[in-house]
């Protein structure tokens, strides 16, 4: 009998060929198996981080704390009803934003309440607040949404008039705590001990028609009706010197992501512009 051994080691070459593929396959097999289950663990660990660190879906505009202050004439209380250009202002470019607000959706709190609520956070919005130089770091801001300029209020009787900032340091002066003209008198280097701070306008009205103070830093357009709702007649006093002029915006807190603060920007930017655009057909 002849044998084929040509044919023999052929076999035994193509079963060799065969096992070793059969080995690469199953170790192909596993190290698959292995990279998906290095994935499953990575996703399994950074998906709680990613919530941890504030990486979720940030909340939309309407779900935000809104806090604002009696402060007649941009955003008051009259009749139970929080109105005021402040006020309109928000609730159109929430409105053009998607994001609809309504007027019971915002809290009234004396200014230094709200500052406080509004640097501690979370999620809070605070209006009307000027944008000063010292403050510019501790808030997100979308605005402008008006100009305010700040004045030096004194009694008509006492005929005062003040040239320059240096003379206002011979005087008590009162101001609200934590408001642009606390910040104003502290940017002139006022000194601290002439400076007497309240929390609440009423306070201060009584202190100055009391003699307890000589003067107070506050907003132009507001302070004569500050003084008329506490009860004091605000023809008995004037300005008698102007601190600073600067523009009103919406503060955000920090920890509010960026891309809402920038829906409100355009928010307030497209009202605007229908304002502008309605004056001017107006004039047509």
């Amino acid at each position: 009998m002849l044998i084929n051994f040509n044919a023999k080691r052929q076999s035994q070459q193509s079963l060799a060929i065969y096992s070793g593929e059969v080995h690469c396959n199953e170790t192909v097999m596993l190290a698959f198996r292995s990279l998906c289950t290095l994935i499953s663990v990575c996703v399994a660990l950074i998906a709680p981080l990613h919530a941890a660190t504030g990486m979720a879906e940030p909340l939309p505009l309407n779900q935000l704390r809104y806090i604002t202050e009696h402060s007649p004439p941009h955003n008051f209380v009259e009749n139970g009803e929080l109105q005021g250009p402040a006020v309109d202002l928000l609730l159109a470019a929430t409105a053009k934003a998607g994001s609809p607000l309504n007027k019971s959706d915002i809290l009234v709190q004396p200014w230094a309440r709200g500052y406080r609520n509004a640097l501690e956070g979370p999620n809070t919005v605070l209006f009307n607040t000027i944008r000063t130089e010292s403050r510019e770091t501790l808030f997100k801001w979308a605005g402008p949404t008006g100009t305010e300029r700040y004045v030096i209020v004194a009694p008509r009787k006492n005929n005062l008039h003040i040239k320059t900032a240096a003379e206002l340091s011979q005087y008590r002066i009162g101001a609200i705590r934590d408001d642009a003209g606390e910040y104003y008198l502290r940017e002139l280097e006022i000194p601290k001990h002439v400076i007497t701070l309240a929390n609440n306008v009423n306070y201060l009205g009584k202190m100055l028609k009391a003699g307890r103070i000589d003067m107070w830093a506050f907003g132009e357009d507001g302070w004569q009706q500050a003084l008329e709702d506490s009860g004091i007649d605000s023809k008995n006093y004037e300005v008698v010197y102007v601190l600073k002029t600067n523009d009103y915006y919406f503060a955000f807190s920090l920890d509010i992501d960026d891309k809402v603060v920038a829906a409100m920007q355009r928010g307030i930017d497209a009202v605007i512009e229908g304002r502008i655009k309605s004056s001017n057909d107006s004039k047509d």
